[in-house]
């Protein structure tokens, strides 16, 4: 994933120079190839988080009101990653790094973090964060990747005081096959709950096909079983 913000971050290497670029807009990618498509998931999609996983690493982020695991292997703990439109990124993680390309790029295989931002439409928060990553991680310099957006989930959350909290799910899945060190597939699952006084927002990113055969991207299944272990923090 090449990426100038939460995700990939793309560090192009040249004798001791690193140049790290971090950018992010919100909004839908106007550069980019947005199609929706379905139906909106039924009203109990993703309304439970699992239990608690035995092994992984739980990581609480009190500004979002969110925590979530990540997995034993293939993650590494960032405690900053960036922006991701309007959303600043804590308490996250990146997924596998590899080197590819000339000059030397290295490349992540997946990033995830949480935030806060104000009270608004959750479904459109989510849908142009989730557009908006999705186009910085898979583009190829002036080549947008083409950006297919399902319709937002309805999930569910219960405080530690029983107080319910509601909000959305977005994917979004980017296809690009100009550039071979950079996956052809990935995809972006945002997160928002909404709280008394914020949205708490957690994205997810990761590579699903294409790039170098190790390391290996992630897995739908993977990415959402993080999604699935967020919860309020109280």
């Amino acid at each position: 994933m090449r990426s100038r913000a939460p995700r990939r971050v793309r560090w192009t290497v040249a004798g001791i120079a690193v140049v790290v670029v971090v950018t992010f807009a919100i909004g839908i990618v106007a550069s980019g190839t947005r199609t929706v498509t379905g139906q909106a998931g039924p009203a109990d999609s993703a309304a439970v988080p699992l239990a608690p996983h035995a092994g992984w690493t739980t990581l609480s982020d009190p500004a979002s009101g969110l925590s979530y695991q990540i997995p034993p292997t293939g993650w590494s703990t960032n405690p900053d990653l960036g922006t991701a439109g309007s959303v600043s990124l804590h308490q996250g993680a990146n997924r596998t790094a590899y080197v590819c390309g000339t000059p030397l790029e290295r490349l992540l295989r997946g990033v995830l973090g949480s935030g806060a931002v104000p009270r608004t439409d959750p479904a459109g928060l989510a849908a142009a964060v989730a557009s908006s990553a999705a186009g910085q991680y898979y583009r190829n310099g002036g080549n947008p990747p083409t950006i297919k957006l399902d319709p937002p989930q309805p999930v569910r959350r219960t405080t530690r005081k029983g107080v319910a909290l509601t909000g959305v799910l977005v994917r979004a899945v980017a296809t690009q096959h100009v550039d071979d060190c950079l996956a052809s597939r990935g995809e972006v699952l945002v997160f928002v709950l909404q709280f008394g006084d914020h949205d708490g927002v957690l994205v997810v990113n990761g590579d699903l096909a294409g790039g170098p055969a190790k390391p290996a991207p992630a897995t739908d299944a993977e990415l959402r079983a993080i999604v699935d272990t967020a919860q309020p923090t109280n």
